[in-house]
């Protein structure tokens, strides 16, 4: 349904990789203390240390602005990201959850203009979720929240956009998923997601506003409230009964990215500036039943894995990420087995 130019990244400082190679590389980032002040909806509040745990991926501000504004701030991603680009004291993160700007309702985007300028990034990282329902109402409702923004974006000024997009917009066809790779979404979820991308481009191509585009895949990781089947749902179901239920034999494959990987992939892209599309995922897909055996091997006591009828055919994910790698070469993955634990943990597991 279309072929997109390949991402772009706007940098300030080009640089060298390590080993001497050419190419762009984004500097670390100086320690930073684990709290910082934050405004929520437009008040001022201490941000979360998380026990003391820094961002595993910091990354050093090459961005212009010194403003982001979150959209759906409260949301599994949403609040991730504001936790990856936090720490900096010069930029000011400026979030909004469904509670203090409902996006469905047009008239409250006037909440963006005191915040709106060149200097500004905007994320729009809200939706509603498949948990949801993939039906007409979570469609129409995705594809209002867009618009609402998109109309906003018509009589304000923002210097930079961004979208927390979906793999639900890729069909089940193609082995590795690529950003040139044609859409094909098959539910409600994907095609809400879609028309999302096309709707913020309806807008920020006639002014030249630099939009990315992030389809994110299957996100794993502790404060998921969806509890989306695979790593989320087996801690979930671990927590409560010792049992993990997968469908069939769980010989889909899938790309699981842990959450703070997602936002600090999305904070570095922010941060560089880019445009386009990227695929957030991690490269290497893993089956359900193997999913099912590592949260096996990591907890202390005997879990149960019981089969469920399969509700439909077996399909794979698989990713070839090498754009995302030339944009961000020395962003390094969390484990997987390191963000099982830590998911397990949040959910009460371990």
């Amino acid at each position: 349904m279309g072929y997109r130019s390949p991402p772009v990244l706007h940098g300030r400082r080009p640089c060298e990789r390590r080993r001497g190679r050419p190419g762009r590389r984004l500097p670390d980032h100086p320690d930073r203390a684990p709290l910082q002040w934050i405004r929520d909806g437009g008040r001022a509040r201490r941000q979360p240390d998380r026990g003391g745990r820094r961002d595993p991926h910091p990354v050093e501000p090459a961005m212009s602005g010194t403003r982001v504004v979150i959209l759906g701030a409260s949301g599994f991603v949403g609040q991730a990201l504001a936790r990856a680009l936090g720490g900096d004291p010069a930029l000011e993160v400026v979030q909004h959850s469904s509670r203090t700007l409902d996006l469905t309702r047009p008239e409250a985007l006037s909440a963006l203009d005191p915040v709106a300028g060149p200097e500004t990034t905007l994320v729009l990282a809200s939706a509603l979720t498949p948990d949801r329902g993939q039906n007409l109402d979570t469609l129409s409702a995705n594809i209002a929240m867009a618009t609402n923004v998109a109309r906003a974006l018509e009589r304000l000024t923002f210097g930079h956009v961004v979208y927390v997009g979906s793999d639900a917009v890729y069909g089940f066809d193609v082995n590795p998923v690529t950003e040139a790779t044609p859409v094909a979404p098959a539910g409600a979820y994907g095609f809400g997601k879609y028309a999302g991308e096309k709707i913020l481009e309806v807008v920020t191509t006639p002014r030249s506003v630099p939009l990315l585009i992030l389809r994110v895949a299957g996100v794993y990781g502790p404060g998921d409230p969806h509890g989306s089947y695979g790593p989320n749902s087996f801690a979930r179901s671990i927590a409560k009964d010792r049992t993990v239920r997968l469908f069939g034999n769980g010989e889909e494959e899938r790309d699981h990215i842990f959450v703070d990987d997602v936002a600090g992939l999305a904070a570095a892209l922010l941060r560089a500036r880019a445009t386009g599309v990227f695929n957030l995922a991690t490269g290497e897909a893993r089956s359900f039943a193997d999913v099912a055996k590592a949260v096996r091997d990591l907890v202390p006591y005997e879990v149960t894995i019981t089969n469920l009828p399969r509700k439909g055919a077996i399909t794979h994910r698989r990713y070839d990420i090498g754009g995302l790698r030339r944009a961000v070469p020395d962003f390094r993955f969390t484990p997987f087995a390191d963000g099982l634990r830590v998911t397990l943990q949040g959910f009460g597991a371990l």
